[in-house]
């Protein structure tokens, strides 16, 4: 029984650090892109945007027809602006400018998903996944054990750009116990500490997992993905 208490004492203390972050004013002056502006298949810039500006982790997937939205440093003449908002009040907001979609905290990263993905079966990220560790290992490396372990596997074989030191491939170790493709990209994230994710879908049979740093002049990380048969 202590155990277990101890056990529920931990996991609300970790929810309340986890809350109260999203729950803090967001600092300075906040604009973003409105939505509603920019094409469909670039709603995920203003994502990035509010990421950045609240210094959230956060995971992105696409709709099945868009391959992986831009990223711009400023938002343009259509801004959308959120200063004095926390970041749940601002991705709450900013819902209602992307209907089509919905987001939900998981553990420290904040997941915008088409309301549709989250609920269905065939849905590329809510693939089982088997369990997985990585030590000292650069997130390429992780995404492709990541996609080794998804059942059915999704991993296509393609050669890494290489890139100059900086801050994404700081090295990383990442023990995954299992779940969906979902939960693992997010403990991917919360290994790393700043960078996030974006799921997109340049055709029916190939999609691509791109991962940056929060800064907007870090590097990032692409790796093509496999969609099943029938999804």
């Amino acid at each position: 029984m202590l155990l277990g208490l101890l056990v529920t004492v931990l996991a609300q203390t970790v929810a309340a650090q986890n809350a109260s972050k999203l729950d803090d004013p967001i600092g300075g002056e906040c604009r973003i892109d409105n939505p509603r502006f920019l094409h469909p298949c670039n709603s995920g810039m203003a994502i990035d945007q509010l990421a950045r500006k609240a210094n959230v982790l956060v995971g992105f997937e696409n709709t099945p027809d868009c391959q992986p939205s831009g990223r711009s440093l400023k938002a343009g003449a259509t801004s959308e602006i959120l200063t004095g908002m926390s970041a749940r009040q601002a991705f709450d907001h900013l819902m209602t400018l992307m209907p089509m979609y919905a987001w939900k905290e998981m553990n420290g990263v904040v997941v915008v998903r088409p309301k549709a993905a989250w609920d269905n079966p065939r849905d590329l990220l809510n693939l089982p996944t088997n369990p997985f560790d990585a030590t000292n290992a650069r997130v390429d490396d992780v995404l492709h054990v990541l996609l080794h372990a998804v059942t059915p596997s999704v991993f296509i074989p393609h050669e890494d750009v290489p890139r100059p030191q900086g801050p994404i491939n700081r090295p990383v170790a990442v023990v995954f116990s299992g779940g969906t493709m979902l939960d693992a990209l997010n403990a991917i994230a919360r290994a790393h500490g700043g960078i996030g994710w974006q799921l997109g879908y340049p055709s029916r049979h190939n999609a691509v997992i791109t991962s940056n740093t929060l800064e907007f002049s870090g590097d990032s990380v692409i790796a093509p993905v496999a969609v099943p048969p029938g999804r």
